[in-house]
Order: C-alpha cells, then structure tokens, then sequence
C-alpha cells in the first residue's frame, strides 16, 4: 500500500510523536542528558568486540546470551530474545527506575529540527542506497517513521555516542516496533547490567552469581543458549553468523 504524500509540517510532527508516544505508553522519558550513564565509561575496557567492552568492569559474574534470527524475517533479529532476558530480569529489578541507551546512528534517527525525508542517515533506504545520497529524500512511507533524536547531549563513550531514556523495566522495550535493539540497559542500583553492541549475533550480562546462576537456570534463557563468559570473550556480529 502505498501511503499518500504529507508535507513538511505533518511528517515532522508524525516522527517527533512516534517516538513519544512509544516511550510515554511505556512509562518513560528521554533523559535530559548524560549523566545516568557517565559512569559507564571509566569502567569498560578499550573499543573492541569483546565483552569487556560491552559491560562494565567490577561485576562478580558474566553471562553471553545468543540473538536468534526471526522466524518471520531471517533478514533481523528476533526482538523476543531481549523480551525473555527483560522478563528474567524482573524478579532482581522490582520497581526502580531502569535506564536505557540507543545507539544515535540508526538510520531511522534524524538530527533535531531537520525534515524526516532529507535529513542525513538514511541513503540506504532509498532506490540506488548511498549512491543515490541522502538528498534525494526517502519515500514519505519511510520518513513517517524516522525519529528525531532528542535536542540534549548525548552519553559519549569509545568510538559511540548514546540518548539515554529512564523508565520502568519494561521501557527498556519501547522501541521494539523497530529492528535495532537498544545498546545499554541497567537499573538505578546497577545490580545488572545488560550490553548489546551494535549489529551484535549476543547479548552480554553482568551481574552478582545469585543473578547470573538464575539466567543460566532459566528454561527460556537455556533454550536461547545462555552460557557464562569473561570479559575477553568476543562478541560476534550478525555478519560472522552467515
């Protein structure tokens, strides 16, 4: 189906709103800046593919969960994977606050105050890919669903910059009507911290043994095939899984 033709004002606002409303039907919000996450930084190990780079240093214990292709789609990841790992999570989290951050260089992101159809990002999407350039616009069904990244200063860690948002655990989620998963999810005690990097094939974890031997006895995280790591274990890409 092919969607009609809106002009400036009325894709602009349907992005902006997109977004919003996802996070508001989850409980959150995006954060008015870095600080939830500046923690983050000191404690990772230099920019690589392994899982001393995905999560933060001083956790008793690591796990690595794999990210299974979707059935209906080979082509993406199967979101159901974060939703298991999430609903583990919950008995360890109860009510706090929990804290997530997206990578800001997903092509469906756009920089503040620009039009959805030009903006920067997104040459891929369009006929001829970057070839064609980011100019030549993408079709109104694609810019509709873009979204403007918020007007704050982002989470700044190697090699990656990072929006954060807060909300309840299930916030983490709010995005899940898109490919990509967030990159970094934790709650206000930082008693778990879960690390996904961009075009990651797993999910790393770290937390205290209670946690970790509980994710590993976990019948949805074994059939996923959850299994406990170090921090100089690689992470693969989706790439290497072909």
């Amino acid at each position: 189906m092919t969607l009609p033709c809106l002009g400036n004002r009325a894709l602009k606002m349907v992005s902006i709103m997109d977004m919003e409303k996802y996070l508001s039907a989850a409980g959150a919000d995006w954060d008015s800046g870095p600080e939830a996450g500046e923690w983050i930084g000191p404690l990772l190990d230099g920019f690589s593919d392994l899982l001393g780079h995905a999560v933060p240093a001083g956790y008793e214990q690591y796990a690595i969960i794999p990210i299974p292709r979707s059935k209906e789609d080979p082509e993406q990841q199967d979101i159901f994977a974060l939703k298991a790992l999430i609903e583990e999570l919950r008995k360890f989290t109860g009510e706090q606050t929990v804290h997530t951050a997206l990578w800001e260089g997903w092509g469906w992101l756009y920089a503040h105050g620009l039009d959805p159809r030009t903006a920067p990002g997104a040459a891929g999407y369009v006929a001829g890919g970057a070839a064609a350039g980011d100019s030549q616009g993408v079709p109104d069904w694609f810019a509709v669903t873009r979204v403007e990244r918020p007007n704050v200063r982002p989470l700044q860690l190697p090699n990656r910059n990072y929006y954060l948002w807060s909300g309840p655990l299930d916030s983490a989620l709010a995005l899940g009507h898109h490919d990509n998963f967030p990159s970094l999810i934790w709650p206000d005690d930082r008693s778990w911290f879960v690390g996904i990097p961009i075009y990651s094939a797993e999910m790393a974890l770290g937390a205290d043994a209670r946690i970790i031997e509980a994710i590993l006895s976990s019948p949805s995280m074994r059939k996923l095939g959850a299994r406990r790591a170090g921090r100089d274990e690689a992470l693969p890409y989706v790439d290497d899984e072909d």
